[in-house]
């Protein structure tokens, strides 16, 4: 037997912060996926997948399934989403194993479900949530779903710099989230209004909010520069990794060649430190089972 199942990477969050009492965020899933293979073949398992493994594990438990009643089984994992840059890539590999391994057990799991098991190993993205989704990262609690996924492109811009999830965790940002909470509850409100009214324009209007807010925290860049693109181009905005190193430019497709966008970046010398980048599109989000 073999299954099959992937999840998304994001480009960093729409919004993240202090909202509504503690910190939430939106995440935003691209075209750009983890695979995960379960397999009674022996002899392709993944090297270096700890957390691939642990999240097989957790489910099992989940489901009341000891390891002595475990088939031999193999885990592979494929992906080619960059890690430690703020893309979701450990969220896409849990998520996807816990999908995989409850099809693989043939029992039913939903999307809150996935959730709370990926944060028994690590804060999870909202990228397994099918619409922008409104999400408690630390808690695993649905804030709110917004039930809307524009068809919108993103220029991906990631430099050679890493920072890991958990490395950005440790240092204490209370003070500084507790400062931007008025422009994240702006924020917020921008992009309610943006899903009650199915508007990208107000959308890119809350991610420019919160990733400007968000440069007391980590600061990012060439930020001005970047701005400058968005605002000569009329592109639709622009959003960050809040605890990794990514960039976002949002763009309305077929409305604008994002070879163009790229131009603009060059002839601002952005891509001497964002030297790496990708033209992605958003997506739905959640763990799909392919085979």
């Amino acid at each position: 037997m073999e299954i099959k199942a992937t999840c998304p990477a994001s480009c960093g969050e729409l919004l993240q912060g202090f909202i509504t009492g503690g910190e939430k965020l939106i995440s935003y899933p691209i075209n750009w996926y983890s695979e995960v293979t379960l397999s009674d073949k022996s002899g392709q398992n993944s090297q270096g997948h700890t957390k691939a493994w642990l999240a097989f594990e957790v489910t099992c438990e989940y489901f009341g399934v000891t390891k002595k009643e475990r088939p031999p089984i193999s885990l592979l994992v494929k992906s080619t989403i960059p890690v430690a840059k703020g893309m979701a890539s450990s969220t896409a590999d849990i998520a996807a194993t816990i999908g995989a391994t409850a099809k693989w057990l043939n029992k039913p799991i939903t999307e809150t479900e996935i959730a709370k098991l990926c944060l028994q190993l690590e804060p999870t993205d909202s990228t397994i949530f099918k619409s922008l989704t409104l999400f408690d990262h630390l808690k695993g609690s649905v804030i709110e779903s917004s039930n809307w996924m524009p068809k919108l492109g993103v220029v991906v811009l990631e430099p050679l710099t890493v920072l890991e999830t958990a490395t950005y965790r440790q240092e204490d940002h209370h003070e500084q989230l507790l400062e931007n909470e008025q422009q994240l509850a702006k924020a917020v409100q921008f992009f309610n209004q943006a899903a009650a009214q199915k508007s990208i324009n107000l959308l890119g209007k809350a991610a420019t909010v919160s990733a400007a807010s968000n440069q007391i925290i980590l600061p990012k860049p060439f930020w001005n520069e970047l701005l400058e693109v968005v605002s000569c181009l009329n592109l639709v905005g622009i959003n960050v990794s809040h605890s990794g190193t990514v960039v976002g430019l949002l763009y309305e497709l077929g409305k604008i060649d994002p070879l163009e966008i790229l131009f603009e970046l060059e002839r601002r010398y952005v891509t001497t430190f964002y030297s790496r980048y990708y033209f992605r599109e958003l997506v739905r989000g959640g763990v799909q089972i392919i085979s």
